[in-house]
């Protein structure tokens, strides 16, 4: 074979090997940028920096689970009967107010949304409310339009030869929960004795932060989620707030940051309670979770069954913040808090 009839068969193969791996990635498709699963093949949700923008355009479901980190461990079938609907997550590690504002719109452009379970981070309303997202930090070719970057997706070789098996492996071998999308409890260990390790406690505490610094951003950040409440009044907005554990409050108090954050939950409260379409659920008050640290494996980490105990108490009705109760919940948190940072070394003996 002469050398220019090698290279052109050469460049005939190489063609079609590079458009059989592109066709087996976009028909398999596991980070679901192109389309929702195929039948048989179930929705493999492990990373939400690649998956969870691909869900929440493509898939087909009427209620979404807005959160960061302490929400990935709720499973989704729990709300999916408890309040009647079809349920999927949008996960954001860290997640400031800008980053789940943004997949919410992204899901109301294609969806009617029925409910959207909101776990209200409180340092989330005290962060930048003007953060670009998606930023660098992310796969930028799984959030735009553009299809030429989408080559970073079609030849990948991670792609190609560990997420497209993987989500074989857990369609047809074992009993893999679609409903613990994006699950990461079963790899951790939760203990008092862990937690307290993973807690640096500062020697010296801080003063506390002037109210002038951080007025502005909870302000700013509960304008963006208000401006999509009002938007949407026939959607029922359940926002939790999640309890943290006790070296939380600790931690708040000694970084100078305890009025900061009690400011963010009062007035976040405060404000969210104005709409009809709004449920508050409090769980930062509860001395049975927050003081027990074998419920987590680092400051605000909590384990899978809190996460239960939380879905169960919402469906319920229970912990709910209301007009009537809204002054004794939030006295009986800034007395817990209280209880905490004075005796706090009475309390982990």
């Amino acid at each position: 074979m002469d050398k220019k009839r090698f290279i052109k068969w050469f460049a005939v193969f190489s063609s079609v090997m590079l458009a059989a791996v592109a066709a087996v990635v976009a028909i398999v498709d596991p980070f679901f940028h192109y389309h929702k699963p195929l039948n048989g093949l179930k929705a493999v949700v492990v990373t939400p920096e690649y998956q969870c923008i691909g869900t929440v355009r493509n898939f087909d479901y009427d209620s979404i689970i807005l959160g960061s980190s302490v929400a990935e461990n709720y499973n989704n079938h729990w709300f999916d009967e408890g309040f009647g609907c079809t349920t999927i997550k949008a996960i954001q590690k860290s997640a400031k107010t800008t980053d789940l504002t943004y997949y919410l719109r992204e899901s109301l452009k294609e969806h009617k949304l029925k409910n959207v379970f909101y776990s209200l981070d409180v340092s989330a309303l005290c962060a930048d409310y003007e953060a670009k997202f998606p930023n660098a930090s992310l796969p930028l070719y799984m959030f735009d339009d553009n299809p030429v970057n989408d080559i970073e997706y079609l030849w990948n070789r991670d792609v190609l030869f560990e997420d497209v098996p993987y989500m074989f492996a857990m369609s047809f071998m074992g009993d893999y929960d679609e409903g613990n999308s994006y699950n990461w409890a079963q790899y951790k260990t939760f203990s008092k004795q862990g937690t307290l390790q993973q807690y640096h406690r500062l020697e010296q505490i801080k003063p506390q932060v002037p109210a002038s610094e951080y007025e502005k951003l909870v302000d700013g950040n509960l304008k963006l989620i208000e401006e999509l409440v009002m938007q949407n009044p026939d959607t029922k907005f359940r926002f939790i707030y999640p309890p943290y554990s006790m070296l939380w409050w600790d931690d708040a108090h000694r970084n100078g940051i305890l009025e900061q954050y009690r400011y963010a939950i009062a007035q976040s409260a405060d404000r969210l309670l104005y709409y009809d379409n709004v449920e508050l659920y409090y769980f930062q008050n509860i001395p049975e979770i927050i003081l027990n640290l074998d419920n987590y494996m680092d400051t605000v980490h909590f384990s899978a069954e809190i996460n239960r105990y939380i879905c169960e108490q919402m469906i319920a009705g229970k912990n709910k913040l209301t007009r009537e109760n809204i002054v004794t919940v939030l006295e009986d948190m800034t007395t817990l808090s209280d209880e905490i940072v004075l005796n706090y070394d009475k309390i982990i003996k």
